[in-house]
């Protein structure tokens, strides 16, 4: 009896020692995770005052949580176009359609570098162009320094010196495209081809620095063109600003957790 027990007891310590070695093992095999948060007060207020300063509603602007498809279920800037700007007040405004834009990613993600960030615009108007002015726009970290935006497509072979084709979205189209910043860029020295040589954002090394450094700013430079030559022309700077939020470690496996506090 007294055998038995004392095997069981040397059972249950070599299981307890190899139940923790493999939690040490999954722990350092984790890979660090962050959250990517919107400054959605930030979007909103600004393309408000914009339209103000327009003589539009500023209602005319919203944050959405849940934009219609093909974009994600994810934070996106609605617009509501009005048909003119000479309508009655009290009748409400005569609305033209909607033009959503949304920037990725959001929400968690792995703490890995960002090589580019994605823009979609759903063009839900029947009268209206959009035009993106990639010239005009701008990327900015934290540390406020402030790089030209450049849209990546395969195999560039001009130089970043000249200026970019404006990319227009046409009613009941989405466009959705890549950018990243001119001093992301470096040149193949054998093919001259532009390629990406250093990742957008540093997100490891952002994660290091202080919460409220945690952060960069995508201005997009948008012009709202009627297709008729009448109506409404809106110029907007939408300022899409993200914060990097570090999230505390999950242990993959139930009660591992436990263990590795003890």
């Amino acid at each position: 009896m007294e055998v038995d027990i004392l095997l069981l007891t040397v059972y249950f310590i070599c299981l307890g020692y190899v139940s923790y070695q493999m939690a040490l093992s999954l722990e350092a095999e984790l890979e660090d995770q962050i959250k990517i948060l919107p400054n959605q007060e930030l979007l909103k207020g600004s393309v408000q005052d914009q339209l103000a300063r327009q003589g539009l509603p500023p209602t005319l602007a919203e944050v959405i949580a849940m934009p219609p498809a093909p974009l994600k279920p994810l934070s996106a800037l609605q617009l509501q176009i009005p048909a003119s700007r000479t309508q009655r007040p009290e009748a409400g405004p005569d609305i033209e359609g909607h033009i959503i834009v949304q920037v990725l990613p959001q929400g968690p993600q792995l703490a890995q570098p960002l090589k580019a960030l994605t823009i979609q615009i759903l063009n839900q108007t029947r009268n209206f162009q959009v035009a993106v002015d990639w010239d005009r726009s701008s990327f900015t970290r934290m540390n406020h320094q402030t790089c030209r935006v450049i849209r990546h497509t395969p195999g560039m072979r001009f130089d970043l010196a000249l200026p970019q084709v404006i990319s227009v979205v046409n009613p009941r189209q989405l466009l959705s495209t890549q950018i990243t910043s001119e001093d992301s860029f470096g040149r193949h020295p054998e093919t001259q081809v532009l390629q990406v040589s250093a990742p957008l954002v540093n997100v490891p090394q952002l994660t290091a620095l202080p919460a409220q450094a945690r952060g960069y700013t995508l201005d997009l430079a948008l012009q709202l063109l009627a297709l008729s030559g009448r109506g409404s022309r809106l110029g907007l700077l939408l300022p899409f600003q993200f914060q990097l939020e570090v999230l505390p470690a999950k242990i993959p496996i139930p009660y591992l957790d436990w263990i590795l506090r003890r």
